[in-house]
C-alpha cells in the first residue's frame, strides 16, 4: 500500500483511501499496520547495529564487507516472515473485534436518475458519461450531476429524466440552461434534458433549492401541486412535502407565484406559505430555511412534531410517541446535518422536557416525568 509506505498518492488513490479510511473498523486495520512497520524496521535496525558490533569483536576489519552482504540477504529472505508472522498474530486479534454499523445514521449523497427510455442508475458512485437526446450527462466522484446541451439547436421535442432522492439523501444537479438545483430527503424533480420553446419547465415534489440561470427571454417555471413558480434568475427554496403546507422562501432577486388568475409577487426575505386555500406572505430568516443546503439543522421555536419529520427524512427511521401531547411541544435548536443520531437525541434531551430512546429504526419519544 502506497499510504503505508508513505508514497505520493494520486489523485484518484488518495480519494480512494479517504473514503475507505472513513470505516473505523479500517482505521483500526491502519494504525496496526504502522505498528507492525515501524516495529519491523526497528527491529532491523537493531539487529544491523548489534551484529556489526559482534563481529567487530571477533573478525578482522576486511572481512566486515562480506559479513555484512551476508547479513543484508539474510535480513531480506526474514523481513517477510516476520511480516507474515505479524499480520498472522493481527489477524488472529481481529477475529476477537466486533464492528456492529448503527442502524440510524446520517444521510448522505443518494439519488436515483432515471432516463427517458425509463433506465434507472444509482447515482452515489461515480458512473459513466451518458447521452439523451441533445444533452451530455456526467457526475463528478458521484457528488453532482451535470447535463449539457450538445449542438447548437435544441430537439423539437423535449425528452425528460427524473432525479429521485430517498429519504437519507440529498443531491445537486446542473441543468442543461445552467440552472443549479440542490434536492432535498424524500424528493422528486422532472426536468427536460434540453429545454425548447419560450419557457423552462420543471416539477418539484419535497424539497429543492434553486438558483436559477438568467435568462429575461425565456422563464423558469417550477411546477408543483397548487401554484407555478415564475422567475427569469434568482435564489429561492420551495418545500412541497405531502402533509405539509407549500412553502417557497425567496432569498435573491424576485419571483411570482401564479395560481390560477391571482398572481402574488415576493421579494427576498420574505416566504409565502398556502394555508387553507389562501397564499400568505411574511418576513423570514431565510438562513434558518436554507440551513439544509449549507450542512445545519436550524430551529426556532418550532413544533417537536416538524423537528422530528425533518430529522427523520434525513436520519431515516420511523417514531413512535408514547404521549402524544408531546408533539406540540416547541424547541430551538442547531446542529450539523452530519451529527450522529446520539448527539440530536442529547441535544433535545437537555431541555428536560421530553425523553427519546432508539429501538433499531425507531425513535420512541416520550414525557420527562418529573422527580
Amino acid at each position: 500500500m502506497k499510504q503505508l509506505a508513505s508514497e505520493m498518492l494520486s489523485e484518484d488513490e488518495k480519494a480512494y483511501f479517504e473514503e475507505w479510511y472513513k470505516n473505523p473498523s479500517h482505521q483500526e486495520y491502519f494504525r496496526e499496520l504502522l505498528k507492525i512497520r515501524s516495529g519491523v524496521i526497528a527491529y532491523s535496525v537493531k539487529d544491523r547495529i548489534d551484529c556489526g558490533k559482534a563481529w567487530r569483536k571477533i573478525r578482522p576489519v576486511r572481512k566486515i564487507s562480506r559479513i555484512r552482504q551476508v547479513m543484508k540477504y539474510v535480513a531480506i529472505m526474514l523481513l517477510p516472515l516476520c511480516v507474515g508472522l505479524l499480520l498472522f498474530i493481527r489477524e488472529q486479534k481481529k477475529e476477537q473485534v466486533v464492528y456492529v454499523e448503527p442502524t440510524v445514521r446520517p444521510g448522505g449523497k443518494l439519488a436515483v436518475l432515471t432516463l427517458s427510455t425509463g433506465e434507472q442508475i444509482e447515482l452515489a458512485r461515480s458512473v459513466s458519461a451518458m447521452s439523451e437526446q441533445g444533452a451530455e450527462i456526467s457526475n463528478s466522484m458521484g457528488n453532482e450531476l451535470v447535463y449539457k446541451q450538445v449542438g447548437d439547436m435544441a430537439p423539437v421535442k423535449e425528452v425528460y429524466n427524473t432525479i429521485s432522492v430517498p429519504r437519507g439523501g440529498e443531491y445537486k444537479i446542473v441543468l442543461a440552461d445552467g440552472t443549479t438545483v440542490w434536492l432535498n430527503s424524500d424528493s422528486d424533480i422532472r426536468f427536460p434534458v434540453t429545454f425548447s420553446g419560450d419557457k423552462r419547465q420543471v416539477e418539484l415534489q419535497g424539497e429543492a433549492y434553486f438558483e436559477v440561470a438568467k435568462n429575461v427571454e425565456k422563464p423558469f417555471i417550477v411546477k408543483i401541486n397548487d401554484y407555478n413558480i415564475r422567475v427569469t434568475g434568482t435564489q429561492f427554496n420551495v418545500r412541497n412535502y405531502s402533509g405539509e403546507n407549500v412553502a417557497t422562501t425567496l432569498v435573491e432577486g424576485s419571483v411570482q407565484l401564479e395560481r390560477g388568475k391571482e398572481v402574488q409577487k415576493m421579494y427576498p426575505g420574505q416566504q409565502a406559505l398556502l394555508v387553507n386555500g389562501q397564499l400568505v406572505v411574511k418576513k423570514v430568516d431565510v438562513v434558518d430555511v436554507i440551513g439544509w443546503r449549507e450542512g445545519t439543522f436550524s430551529f426556532k421555536e418550532v413544533r417537536l412534531e416538524d423537528i422530528i419529520n425533518e430529522l427523520a427524512r434525513w436520519y431515516d427511521f420511523d417514531v413512535y410517541y408514547q404521549d402524544t401531547d408531546v408533539k406540540n411541544y416547541h424547541f430551538t435548536a442547531w446542529f450539523r446535518r452530519n451529527a450522529s443520531i446520539e448527539e440530536v437525541i442529547e441535544v433535545l434531551e437537555k431541555t428536560k422536557k421530553i425523553k427519546m430512546k432508539l429501538d433499531g429504526k425507531t425513535l420512541i419519544v416520550q414525557k420527562k416525568s418529573i422527580q
